[in-house]
């Protein structure tokens, strides 16, 4: 079965020969340009390293930073003059050098020092506006045309986020964290839509799963809004959020850390990164953590650990390989026991209410990765990226539950045990070069490549029959009386495969993509137009086991200004499509949805570029969307719904001082349902939306004096006129989330010492839906937890 959009067969047999001819042989036309070198080592006048300093090559519109020792370095040079410019905590040095033919030169700074605010800093605005290579851009965010926030592990570790499933998203505008399954998979929304999830550039998004990250491998999060047409063509429509993972550095920096906190946490990680040759051709890094946890929820746990080895083989300064393996191994108790339900409203029962019992065994979820990638650079204007990413999430368990609707007016209900079993696999490629080239007086970046991914999932949802004990009273609850007796027994003895079979989804795409950017008037006019084409197949049950096929173009457009060398404005339009389960009338499958975005941005840097802030505004229109057709065709879907999402987004991140780093965003949303079959639900709000929420983090280290190194930290989150989950007749909770966060943190030599209190003011905070979503008769909520803290002791060596 095939629907095609738009175009004919030919037409897109051609784009795609276009697209693997440019692929093939324009990079080789350039391979025979010539090349050279520029390194070097940044210091301070006692002889220091620096790291975080921006090294800009004038010219030649290249930019990159110093690592943790120093040094910097530029390959694949034509010969000519350059001037190289450093720049750090708002001091700067520029160098004029000639560069000859093939040659390798040395080029070493010496900063001033200035009351020991050059001493090394982990985190700066200009480490957060660069891009990792696996995002594709070639250029910093203030002249990217999207809405872009990048957060890296020295902001995640100042917030003791310990995994992705533990709220990184008050660092973005307009970005929530649905907390449900978090010790399984992590829930985020942006704009009114799931974010899809991508690690090192690739989408590994599946049914359920990935395993949520754990911050031990994490080396940064890129955030992106909108469809991003230059990354994927078949995302969902809000955003994506894509996980860089910690790579070889051969810095020879390794550290080991400790932390204790509230409700009987325990966690021990050590990063080991260095040389493993003579020759430092060949790098490599070892991570590995351990953590056990309670929860603030009674019969809740969590004990995980990772392993993560990685390894990176220099061949030539032009060609490099990485390959790295990540092992998670979670076990978790509370499962779908964690809502707690009642009668008279929302948080009618204490925090620590749950419908799981001491006796129930852990679901257990091993989760494991591959990856690869091998970079190649043809000469100083074109490259080449080719990469790999396998990832198998097997989960396995059981889960104590309310049964639907036996919550009676006494507050007696009956208990179920549910099956936790499921597989979600995804396997993904991609080849992609990027580079520039002139016409006149014009200069053209081009980003082209083809991406391609295989995903399966296959759960066991069984509900089990039988009641688990006795009634169990929400307002007298009684834990560990159950017996072993009391637990049925589950046949695992079929495959999950047999057993899952209703539920079994094959789903593979490949898309391939040109964009070109044009820059006119020396760079201040950029003009960006790309096209995407994306072919899928899947399994679908909605058309007899067929294989239903879509294919879809969708463009992109761009225009940025740089109205003065530190501020910008940009206007973009893109477009997204995305597979839909569940079967019309006819017995088709639905056809995917389609997503539109209009998006309209200033960016402005302050503070010496120390400080960005970007202004957002959007308009976000899904269509083709699956509704319900009615009583009359149960479980029958048409397409005739549309939803519209507009808002507001502001991000402030960076410096302002040495000593101040801030973080603020406030995000206004206004997503809602404006087309359906079914005149009540036109503007219900969407998924996991608040009209406004607003976020806040400030950082200050003392710079000199006797407490040299002491640091104090304060942040806030707020979520006002939230959605219920589903929407139902009343739009908004009745309570805004709000939660201020304090903390102190020392630093001397090579020790760090940090506290951090959570939800000082002790707020009882939560998500829920009302009676009737889901046919629900009575109120279901989540209860966020109460004040408590977290303590870690970390060496570096």
């Amino acid at each position: 079965m095939l629907k095609t959009n738009y175009f004919t067969k030919d037409i897109h047999s051609a784009v795609l020969y276009y697209l693997f001819f440019l692929l093939l042989f324009i990079p080789a036309i350039s391979h025979a340009q010539a090349q050279g070198i520029i390194q070097g080592k940044i210091s301070s006048e006692d002889g220091k390293p620096i790291h975080g300093a921006t090294v800009t090559l004038i010219g030649a519109q290249q930019s990159t930073e110093s690592d943790q020792t120093g040094h910097y370095l530029f390959q694949a040079l034509k010969p000519s003059s350059y001037e190289v410019k450093v720049s750090y905590m708002g001091r700067e040095q520029i160098k004029k050098i000639d560069l000859s033919m093939d040659q390798r030169l040395s080029l070493h700074f010496v900063l001033p020092q200035d009351s020991k605010s050059l001493e090394t800093v982990l985190v700066s605005v200009n480490r957060k506006s660069i891009p990792s290579s696996t995002l594709r851009l070639s250029e910093n965010l203030l002249v990217t045309p999207q809405n872009i926030v990048i957060i890296d592990n020295k902001q995640l570790s100042d917030q003791m986020i310990l995994s992705t499933a533990e709220g990184f998203t008050r660092n973005i505008s307009g970005a929530r964290t649905i907390y449900h399954q978090e010790e399984g998979s992590t829930g985020i929304s942006t704009r009114g839509y799931s974010a899809s999830n991508l690690r090192n550039g690739m989408d590994v998004s599946g049914s359920f799963g990935p395993l949520r990250e754990d911050m031990s491998f994490v080396e940064r999060i890129e955030f992106v809004k909108g469809p991003a047409g230059f990354m994927m063509g078949n995302t969902q429509p809000g955003g994506f959020y894509n996980i860089v993972t910690k790579k070889p550095k051969g810095d020879g920096i390794n550290s080991a850390r400790l932390s204790l906190g509230s409700f009987g946490l325990y966690r021990g990680e050590v990063d080991l990164d260095g040389s493993l040759s003579k020759n430092k051709k060949l790098l490599g890094r070892f991570n590995i953590m351990g953590t056990k946890k309670g929860s603030h929820m009674q019969n809740v746990s969590n004990e995980q650990y990772v392993i993560n080895p990685s390894i990176k083989y220099i061949f030539s300064d032009k060609t490099d390989f990485t390959a790295e393996y990540i092992l998670s191994h979670n076990s978790f108790t509370g499962g779908f026991a964690k809502y707690a339900y009642g009668i008279k409203g929302f948080k009618e029962l204490p925090r620590e209410f749950n419908f799981s019992d001491p006796i129930i065994d852990p679901t257990v979820v091993k989760e494991h990765n591959v990856f690869g990638a091998i970079n190649h650079y043809f000469s100083e204007d074109w490259m080449l990226t080719a990469q790999f990413g396998y990832i198998r999430s097997e989960m396995e368990g059981e889960s104590l539950y309310a049964k639907y609707n036996t919550l009676d007016d006494k507050g007696d209900v009956r208990r179920g045990l549910s099956v936790n079993d499921a597989l979600n696999t995804s396997t993904v490629g991609q080849v992609f070069t990027k580079g520039k080239f002139n016409i006149g007086s014009v200069r053209n970046n081009i980003l082209m490549g083809l991406d391609m991914g295989t995903k399966l999932y296959v759960a066991d949802w069984t509900s089990l029959a039988p009641d688990i004990g006795a009634p169990f009273n929400i307002y007298k609850p009684v834990y560990g009386k159950l017996k072993k007796t009391d637990i049925p027994t589950y046949d695992r003895s079929q495959s999950l495969r047999e057993r899952g079979a209703a539920t079994l989804s094959e789903y593979s795409y490949y898309s391939g993509h040109l964009q070109d950017e044009a820059h006119f008037l020396e760079g201040k006019l950029r003009l960006g137009a790309g096209i995407r084409y994306t072919r899928t197949t899947r399994i679908s049950t909605a058309a007899d086991g067929a294989r239903v096929k879509n294919e879809a173009f969708t463009p992109r457009f761009s225009i940025t200004g740089l109205i003065t060398p530190t501020f910008t404005s940009y206007a973009l339009y893109d477009q997204s499509f995305q597979e839909q389960s569940g079967s019309l009338v006819n017995g088709e499958a639905a056809d995917p949805s389609r997503g539109k975005n209009i998006e309209l941005g200033f960016k402005k840097t302050f503070f010496k570029e120390q400080l960005l802030i970007g202004l957002t505004g959007y308009h976000l229109k899904r269509t083709n969307i699956t509704t319900p057709v009615g009583p009359n065709n149960p479980g029958f879907v048409e397409q005739s719904g549309e939803a519209t999402s507009k808002g507001i987004e502001l991000d402030i991140n960076g410096r302002i001082s040495p000593s101040l780093q801030v973080m603020f965003n406030y995000a206004y949303t206004d997503a809602k349902i404006s087309k359906d079959n079914s005149p009540e639900r036109v503007g219900m709000m969407l998924y996991g939306t608040a009209k406004h929420i607003s976020n806040a983090w400030l950082y200050y280290t003392l710079r000199g004096g006797a407490l040299e190194g002491l640091g104090f930290s304060a942040g806030y989150e707020w979520q006002a006129k939230r959605a219920a989950w589903p929407v139902v007749a009343e739009k908004y909770l009745p309570n805004d989330l709000f939660s201020v966060d304090l903390g102190t943190s020392y630093k001397k030599d090579n020790y760090h010492i940090a506290l951090l209190v959570n939800n000082v003011l002790n707020k009882y905070n939560y998500t829920g839906f009302y009676p009737k979503a889901w046919g629900y008769t009575h109120y279901g909520w989540r209860a966020a937890p109460p004040t408590s803290f977290r303590l870690t002791l970390g060496y570096t060596f």
